[in-house]
């Protein structure tokens, strides 16, 4: 299926928020904030949160910095 992620058309095979992270190799346990068209997932509904076509994805990670 098509989704966009982070502002960028993308092809996935991943069916929920965590497959699309792991096949990002995006370790859950870092900081992140994940939307799913343009509403806040929390972290204890992402294996629960299922794509569709078209859905557009945007996820956060904390980068620091000095």
């Amino acid at each position: 299926m098509r989704i966009t992620l982070n502002g960028k058309e993308q092809k996935t095979t991943a069916t929920t928020v965590t497959e699309l992270l792991a096949g990002m190799k995006i370790d859950e346990a870092q900081f992140l904030a994940v939307s799913r068209n343009g509403a806040v997932v929390r972290k204890n509904e992402w294996s629960a949160t299922r794509l569709a076509e078209d859905d557009t994805v945007d996820i956060l990670t904390i980068v620091g910095g000095g």
